[in-house]
């Protein structure tokens, strides 16, 4: 008589396999993590788009200063809350406004060359004249598409180190 030997049971596994679940459980937390540390780095910009757009059905037409001095305090808290140590709190007027284009490429300099001009006299005369829907569309690119401390490349923050370190020279 020919003994067959006893079938490959299907428990326990061969190690292969619980390498290949170890493998999956690293990957799928790791995806977990990041998707959520992204979430958490960006949350900033969903409150900022709330207050913006809340502000922009606040002021009507005719509170055109109020509406610019509302916006120029969203844009610097989205700045701080995104760049914070980085972002020189004391920029005003246009260099502020090249600032923001620095760090938004999509805005094609439209804040310190455009509509965005309107937030340097604007917020101090009765009634200003700008386009409104523009500057609220401009200002809502910039809260989706500026680069913040954490998304900054190496080569950014090479360059940024030795423009410091020339200016103190």
């Amino acid at each position: 008589d020919i003994h067959l030997p006893a079938e490959i049971g299907l428990w326990p596994p061969a190690w292969g396999w619980w390498l290949l679940l170890l493998v999956i459980i690293v990957c799928v937390a790791s995806l977990i993590f990041f998707i959520k540390r992204n979430q958490a780095r960006n949350a900033y910009r969903a409150l900022a788009i709330v207050e913006l757009n809340n502000s922009f059905k606040q002021y009507s037409d005719d509170q055109n200063s109020e509406y610019l001095q509302a916006l120029s305090v969203i844009l610097r808290r989205t700045a701080l809350s995104g760049f914070g140590n980085q972002f020189n709190a004391s920029l005003k007027g246009h260099d502020f406004l090249q600032w923001l284009d620095e760090q938004c490429t999509k805005a094609h300099s439209q804040f310190s060359k455009g509509v965005g001009t309107a937030l340097l006299i604007g917020p101090y005369q009765r009634n200003p004249e700008f386009n409104r829907i523009a500057l609220h569309q401009l200002s809502l690119l910039w809260i989706k598409e500026h680069r913040n401390q954490w998304q900054r490349t190496k080569k950014s923050k090479i360059i940024q180190n030795n423009s410091e370190a020339e200016h103190h020279v």
